[in-house]
């Protein structure tokens, strides 16, 4: 693919086939733009995928480019979730959170860690 631009329609198409055939049920690849610090990740999930529990190092949001996600985490004032749709920009909180994929479903993840922290 190219480094400057990627045709996310196709993508999600593609890593939602492999997500669907394989046995743990998801797909992911790392979208290579030539930059050092912002990172784009492409990921797909069957029915019930999605990531465990894991904490923010950085700023990021997700894109529901197929399906719908649920992003839950837990805070002071209690636990939240958001239900996110294709075509909805979600900021992940700076909370412990986990996504889940409510249906066959494909997100794009854009991060930046901050001083300090760990990959997301």
């Amino acid at each position: 693919m190219d480094s400057l631009a990627h045709d996310l329609d196709r993508l999600a198409d593609h890593l939602l086939e492999q997500a669907l055939a394989a046995p743990e049920k998801r797909a992911t690849l790392k979208l290579d733009l030539g930059q050092s610090t912002l990172r784009h990740i492409a990921m797909a999930f069957d029915t019930g995928g999605g990531l465990p529990a894991h904490g923010n190092p950085g700023e990021a949001t997700l894109r529901v480019l197929r399906g719908r996600m649920r992003l839950s985490w837990s805070s002071e004032t209690g636990d939240h979730e958001i239900e996110a749709l294709p075509g909805m920009l979600v900021r992940i909180p700076d909370a412990t959170h986990r996504v889940e994929a409510l249906e066959p479903s494909v997100m794009l993840l854009t991060a930046v860690s901050l001083p300090g922290g760990h990959a997301h």
